[in-house]
């Protein structure tokens, strides 16, 4: 057995029976992946894969006890790419009710009485204690960003669709993203030059010193002061390293619209994704979800076209922004990590990002007086992942946050 999974394996010992964020875990299983994964830039990588994310050999649960439990013949396109370069499956991880709001048992490694987020609750959590090196999520509001910004790690969502949906079960196919999550951006950095199949090399325009945008109005209710300040903070350290900080820059008004055009597209979606099993299981829905399948059910065929067309334009206007500048800067999520594991907290920081889709990339940069970790997101033109990638890297060599959770604790 190599180091990297003795470590791993340590680390599932000691934070697993509190943090609960891995689905039917097996020793004996991680052990044989790992001995069979092939050499590769990724070789030696654990990985945690959400449990709506196909693995070949095991079941896909989706935080639900009424699927088909069979192991699954073969693996999701992005399962199965990764695993090429090197990497090797150490397990699944939880996914809150078919990556809805209804959370699943993972606690946050920070403190066990708060909330590591949704969806990807499992993919976050992991990688925050260690027991996996990258971990696979999925965005349909902010299910990477979120609970990357409550666990303290690094979340990115790539473009859309730059990563292939195949394996994936979907919950809105004209948003949803598969994310990834590291500890940092120098490793975020080296899986997604592995799996882009290209070097790090920049732009021109990303050559010169980075125009940043600072945006604290999203056009939805603003975030808590304590993450406002950490965001002014971040401001300044870049503007005293020679950065261009722009810290009034706003949000063209039609973005506004985002916000209910998602809403509706999601729900359309939803109903249309779900509306077979809902049908034959309706009874074993949560009442949250069954809610939103049954608004969607009110999305006409119609109505979803338009809402899917009005989504381009939406996209063309936010990315017009980064003709001025290079990076938007804004929080990651509302707050810190919300007390209580019966709601995974609001996804609203994220909604533009993933309903254009355009790239978006949450770091850590502080914690607030409950030594929780405050998030910020950084966005970019749509198509400018390695860019982006690069301008995450400089501000983290700024930011310096190299804190990680304590150990276990209940206050």
């Amino acid at each position: 057995m190599e180091g990297a999974l003795q470590g791993h394996i340590a680390a599932v010992e000691r934070w697993e029976p509190q943090v609960q964020a891995l689905v039917d875990w097996s020793e004996a299983s991680a052990v044989e992946r790992e001995a069979i994964a092939p050499t590769g830039p990724l070789a030696g990588w654990a990985l945690g894969i959400k449990d709506i994310i196909d693995v070949a050999g095991l079941p896909t649960h989706c935080g639900v006890d009424f699927l088909d439990e069979r192991p699954k013949p073969h693996s999701a396109a992005i399962v199965s790419q990764l695993e090429s370069l090197g990497a090797y499956v150490l397990a699944k991880v939880v996914t809150t009710v078919f990556a809805y709001f209804d959370p699943g048992p993972t606690r946050n490694p920070w403190n066990l009485e708060h909330t590591p987020g949704g969806s990807s609750m499992g993919s976050a959590a992991a990688v925050a204690c260690g027991m996996v090196r990258g971990a696979l999520g999925t965005q349909t509001i902010g299910s990477v960003g979120r609970p990357a910004a409550y666990c303290g790690v690094v979340g990115f969502k790539p473009s859309y669709p730059r990563v292939s949906q195949a394996g994936v079960f979907l919950f809105s196919p004209s948003v949803d993203t598969v994310g990834f999550f590291t500890r940092n951006t120098a490793d975020m950095a080296t899986l997604v030059n592995a799996l882009f199949q290209t070097k790090d090399q920049p732009s021109p325009r990303t050559l010169a010193p980075p125009r940043v945008g600072l945006v604290q109005d999203l056009h939805c209710e603003t975030a808590a002061p304590d993450m406002l300040v950490a965001l002014d903070t971040l401001a300044t350290r870049l503007a005293d390293s020679g950065w261009s900080v722009d810290r009034d820059a706003r949000l063209a008004d039609s973005l506004r619209d985002a916000y209910e055009n998602h809403h509706r597209i999601v729900a359309g979606e939803v109903y249309r994704e779900h509306e077979d099993l809902f049908a034959a299981h309706r009874q074993h829905y949560t009442p949250k979800l069954t809610e939103l399948i049954l608004r969607g059910q009110q999305v006409t065929d119609d109505e979803l076209a338009e809402r899917l067309q009005k989504k381009q334009v939406l996209t063309d206007t936010l990315d017009s922004h980064f003709d001025r500048w290079d990076v938007l800067i804004t929080p990651g999520a509302p707050s810190a990590a919300p007390r209580g594991l019966a709601v995974t907290g609001d996804p609203r920081m994220s909604l533009l990002s993933t309903h254009t889709g355009i790239p978006a990339l949450t770091i850590p940069m502080a914690r607030n007086a409950q030594g929780l970790p405050l998030g910020v997101q950084l966005l970019a033109r749509s198509g400018a992942d390695l860019d982006l990638l690069q301008q995450a890297r400089a501000i983290e060599s700024i930011v310096r946050f190299d804190a990680t959770p304590p150990a276990p604790t209940i206050s």
